[in-house]
Order: C-alpha cells, then sequence, then structure tokens
C-alpha cells in the first residue's frame, strides 16, 4: 500500500502531487514508479476482468499518473489517460447519444469546438453553441421551450475558457443540466485541481489536456478523464480501448514524474475555500497555455 492510499485523507494536495502514484513503501521497492514498454502481457489463457492482456487495454506506466489525478480531482475511481487532449474530448463526446444536443462555450478551446461542429454537421449531434458566464442563457439552452425542442443531453463548461478565460457558475450550471437530463463534462484545464474540483461541483466527468499545467514542461501531449460514475467510466475506458487513443508509456511516465504544486496566478487558496469553486473568482493573473498550442 502506498503512502497516498495509507494516509490519504490527511493529505494536502501538495502532498498528493509528489505521494500519489509512487510504490508500494516497502524494502526495495523502487522510488518512482517503473516505465514499462511491453505490448503484450502474459496471461492465464482467458482475459479476465482487470487482466492487461494487451498494451491498447493497459499499461502499468498509466497508472500513476491516472491514480494520482484521480487524487486531486476528488474521484472515486481512477483516471483514464489519453493520447491527447483532444483524444479526451473525442471519447467525452462519445457519451451522447446520436443525434443528441450538445450544449457548448462559444469559446470553448479551438479544437474541441471544430471537433463539436464536424459532428454536427454530420448530423451525429446538436450543437447550441452559448455564453457561458450567462447562465440565464445557458439555462434556456440546456431546456429550451416551444414544440418539438430537446433537452440537451450533454453540457460542456470550461471554466475559464481557454482562451478567452470566460468564467461559468458550475455549480449552478451542474444543477440545471442535471435537472434537464443531461451529463456534464468539465474541462478544468486553465483552473486544474488545485483550483477548482468540478466533480465536488456536481459534474459528471472533467476533462484535462495533460499537455498543459499537469505535465507543465512543454515535453509530452496527452489527455485525461477522471470520473466518479462506473457506468460513464466503464463506457469511456471501452472507447479509449476501441478507438486507440492510448497514452504512450514513456509520456505518461514523464506526466507522472515529481510536479510543482503550484496554482494558476496564486489562487489556491482563496478558490478551494470558496464553496462555488471558481465562479465566482476572478479570472487568475497568469492562466496561460504552456508554449505551443499542442493539445
Amino acid at each position: 500500500m502506498s503512502l497516498s492510499e495509507q494516509h490519504a485523507a490527511d493529505l494536502s494536495a501538495e502532498t498528493v502531487v509528489v505521494a500519489a502514484g509512487r510504490p508500494p513503501r516497502e524494502r526495495d521497492m523502487p522510488v518512482n514508479p517503473p516505465l514499462v514498454l511491453s505490448s503484450t502481457y502474459f496471461g492465464t489463457g482467458s482475459l479476465d476482468t482487470g487482466d492487461r492482456g494487451y498494451g491498447r487495454y493497459s499499461n502499468p506506466t498509466w497508472d500513476p499518473f491516472e491514480e494520482a489525478l484521480a487524487r486531486l480531482e476528488g474521484a472515486e475511481l481512477p483516471g483514464l489517460l489519453y493520447s491527447s487532449g483532444l483524444a479526451a474530448v473525442s471519447s467525452a463526446l462519445s457519451l451522447i447519444p446520436a443525434g443528441g444536443a450538445l450544449v457548448m462555450p462559444t469559446h470553448s478551446y479551438s479544437g474541441t469546438l471544430v471537433m463539436a461542429s464536424e459532428l454536427a454537421q454530420k448530423g451525429f449531434v446538436e450543437l447550441r453553441a452559448v455564453d457561458i458566464a450567462d447562465t440565464a442563457a445557458v439555462k434556456a439552452a440546456l431546456a429550451p421551450g416551444g414544440p418539438g425542442a430537446r433537452p440537451a443531453a450533454m453540457l460542456w463548461l470550461e471554466s475559464p475558457t481557454n482562451p478567452m478565460l470566460g468564467i461559468a457558475d458550475v455549480a449552478a450550471l451542474t444543477e440545471a443540466a442535471h435537472a434537464a437530463g443531461a451529463i456534464v463534462v468539465t474541462d478544468n484545464t486553465f483552473s486544474t485541481p488545485l483550483v477548482q474540483q468540478p466533480l465536488a461541483l456536481g459534474s459528471d466527468v472533467v476533462l484535462h489536456s495533460v499537455t498543459k499545467y499537469l505535465a507543465g514542461h512543454s515535453d509530452v501531449v496527452l489527455g485525461a478523464l477522471v470520473t466518479s460514475n462506473p457506468d460513464i467510466r466503464s463506457a469511456l475506458l471501452h472507447n479509449r480501448t476501441i478507438h486507440g487513443g492510448i497514452a504512450g508509456p514513456f509520456e505518461a511516465w514523464l506526466a507522472a514524474g515529481p510536479a510543482d504544486a503550484r496554482a494558476p496566478g496564486g489562487t489556491v487558496t482563496a478558490v478551494r475555500n470558496d464553496p462555488r469553486g471558481a465562479a465566482q473568482q476572478p479570472p487568475p493573473g497568469r492562466v496561460h497555455p504552456v508554449p505551443g498550442a499542442a493539445r
């Protein structure tokens, strides 16, 4: 059992950053998680639940990062690591039923908007773009009135948005979305879990472009999803496995290394102590992606 598992309830976020995902504190165990480069694993003749089996299903190198991110986000289940932020976006959007309505910020990350727009053009989703800072407008898009109007299937939040820094009232919008029967996905890339934990505010899924703050050194391209809902996680895991959006083990190993436990703009304490999260906070003063536009 690792240090973080023994004392998880007592650890600050700053300690979790350096403690979670470490190997067990046992004699002759390495201090750092190892890098595993293998496409296949020895089996027993049948592939049972939990067996690694094949490199597209699982890799031990993913586990430390997925554990650490889940702890930071307050999730009850391990996270899921992806080959890029947009691979994670694609997996999250797969939760929308065919033809379902998607409410998304007008100023979402450009790659996310392009992907959603292309899905809409092909008739896979109905895209409703709104100013995410206008709570009333978002609520109206979630449950529009009039003959034939359908409630939304998914609310996509970014707070702050990339790059316009629009701030959403995550708790209020999540409550409205659930009342309409929608799943809520929150892109928490710019806030990071040190500033905002969307699951605690009611979101169903949290997304990260790990390329940005979580990796922080401009040396990897990765994405991640986190949820506490077993059915949602199962669907996301199946999508990752079948569609192949898996992370390279070397990138996962780099991302899981020791990181600076600093939040953008030094806003950790103020926002952490505000139960509304970032919704009522001014935009952090230094929120910028790491150099380069890769996601």
